[in-house]
């Protein structure tokens, strides 16, 4: 048994580490359990697994049970969407939208969307947060100078998902549970992919990176460039702190002035403020599990030029100042890490994040850092140069050669969403949140930080990781149950060899730059202004 108070103290974040209000004391639960799910096929059938639990009963046990979705990207639609109108009264071409969103696969029957209805038609409480960004979608607004500046990749997700809530509004049961989320920043999204699911017995929650889209269906082993994730399901009291979160952005958007949206010819609202309010519940969540969690948030500030044209919007009530739990949580884990730290993310943009990982690394001449990126995402830009920024003067800037030989950054064949950081096989956190500096500051995350008191959790899951990309099928995982002996996988002057591992052809160390990265006038103005936006500082401009 793992000295669990020690554990705490050193990897969760605790009262000292706390500078109120932006960054609070995270809510924190024991007796819980968390099971990783490595990539979408097993998050999807798991999901189905407890979706058809639901609306099966008499009417009155379907009316307390419930199902809230805060989401992304809900690619739930097929098909060719007509975009509104842009400033010169013309039309940008149809938007494809091909393979509607199955849990069973893509375009394969039994949609989302029309699982939802039926439950909600059965009496279940269903209630959908999808994001849309009312500074570029809103009806009456120039989404082409969005679209010019480039952000036609975000335009595109948002049309998915306004597309999505107009049809779930179809079903009567629906017309006034089907929301666009518009507490966002200006530049910023609600970039959480949240399920809260459950009854008057039981219930349980999922956070992660995998968004409701078709072609989210990753399973190992691997194709070249398919798309690989994580999605954490929790069970226990942790549960609860979700459904919390849940809560307040849903009565917080009902509160507010509702923001007219526009697809083709079609108006859609916002949401519908005259609906009842989500009431409070106290879950009942029974577990016998081990693991302590810390569910961690981000919601950003809203802080704006006096000179500003551009669409704002007020702060959230329940957040006047903010939240950066996850940014305290991530930063105290790694100024913890001992051994290692291994972190898979979809990109490295955040100075701040690779600042601290050089602090560790010169601190610490036993610890290893190891970088996982993959083949770039349809909806990030190619070869951004914010990620060079942050590696060389982040992470790199006046390391030794022995303290460069610390850190090892590789990339996968395939697209790699996990947002999923690993310390020291004890501390691990899965979420939505990015190595970005708009994942700390900006967009409205969720995450799961885990410790458990048998320290078996996040050394299994470290394995099962691990084992995906090295493409090891189950049978040999024991090989890298030992950290020295997997480290050495990773590279040969590291750990103890003998493991008998090796990596794959899909995985290529990246050669680490020795040039400093600095952001020409262009490229910084549109990394503060668009691409990785930190709500603490001023934003906006004058239009032109």
């Amino acid at each position: 048994m793992a000295d669990i108070d020690a554990l705490l103290k050193k990897y969760f974040v605790q009262p000292e580490d706390t500078v109120p209000p932006s960054q609070p004391l995270p809510a924190t639960f024991k007796g819980c359990e968390v099971t990783p799910l490595i990539d979408g096929t097993t998050y999807f059938d798991e999901l189905k697994k407890q979706l058809a639990k639901l609306g099966v009963g008499s009417p009155a046990e379907n009316a307390q049970q419930f199902i809230y979705i805060a989401g992304w990207d809900l690619h739930l639609m097929g098909g060719k969407i007509l975009p509104a109108p842009g400033s010169s009264g013309t039309y940008t071409p149809l938007v494809e939208l091909a393979k509607p969103f199955s849990l069973d696969g893509p375009a394969l029957p039994d949609q989302l969307n029309d699982l939802l209805k039926a439950k909600a038609r059965a009496g279940v409480d269903v209630r959908i947060l999808g994001w849309a960004s009312f500074a570029i979608m809103a009806d009456n607004y120039v989404q082409s100078k969005g679209v010019e500046h480039g952000l036609a990749n975000i335009r595109n997700v948002n049309l998915a998902t306004l597309t999505a809530v107009m049809d779930l509004r179809t079903e009567p049961k629906l017309a006034e549970k089907a929301w666009v989320n518009i507490l966002t920043h200006s530049a910023g999204s609600a970039h959480t992919k949240l399920v809260v699911l459950g009854s008057s017995t039981s219930a349980m929650g999922f956070t992660g990176g995998i968004d409701f889209v078709g072609d989210r269906h990753g399973s190992q082993p691997h194709p070249a460039k398919q798309w690989h994730d994580v999605q954490a399901k929790v069970e226990g009291p942790a549960v609860q702190a979700m459904f919390d979160f849940f809560r307040a952005m849903w009565n917080e958007v009902r509160g507010r002035k509702v923001k007219p949206f526009r697809v083709g010819f079609a108006g859609l609202d916002s949401h519908t403020p005259g609906s009842p309010e989500l009431a409070p519940r106290t879950l009942v969540t029974p577990s016998q599990a081990k693991h302590h969690v810390q569910s961690l948030r981000t919601l950003p500030q809203f802080n704006y030029k006096s000179s500003n044209r551009l669409p704002e919007n007020d702060k959230i009530s329940f957040a006047p100042s903010g939240v950066f739990e996850v940014r305290t949580a991530w930063l105290k884990a790694i100024k913890a890490a001992d051994r290692y730290i291994y972190i898979e993310d979809q990109g490295f943009w955040s100075i701040e994040l690779m600042s601290r990982l050089h602090d560790a690394v010169q601190a610490k001449p036993d610890l290893k850092v190891i970088l996982v990126v993959g083949v770039a995402d349809p909806n990030d830009p190619v070869f951004p140069p914010y990620g060079l920024v942050a590696l060389t003067q982040g992470l790199l800037k006046g390391l030794t050669p022995a303290q460069r030989g610390q850190v090892a950054m590789f990339t996968r064949n395939v697209i790699v969403h996990t947002k999923s950081t690993i310390v020291d096989d004890h501390w691990a956190i899965i979420g939505s949140a990015n190595a970005f500096r708009r994942s700390l500051y900006t967009d409205i995350e969720h995450s799961v930080a885990v410790l458990d008191e048998e320290d078996s959790l996040v050394q299994v899951y470290r394995v099962e990781l691990w084992s995906d990309s090295f493409e090891l099928p189950f049978a040999d995982q024991p090989l890298i149950v030992n950290i020295d002996k997997a480290l050495n996988v990773w590279n040969p002057a590291w750990g103890t060899p003998g493991s008998g591992v090796t990596l794959p052809a899909g995985i290529k160390p990246v050669v680490l730059p020795t040039a400093e990265k600095t952001l020409t006038a262009n490229e910084q103005e549109r990394y503060d202004m668009f691409a990785d936006v930190d709500s603490r500082d001023e934003w906006g401009a004058c239009s032109t």
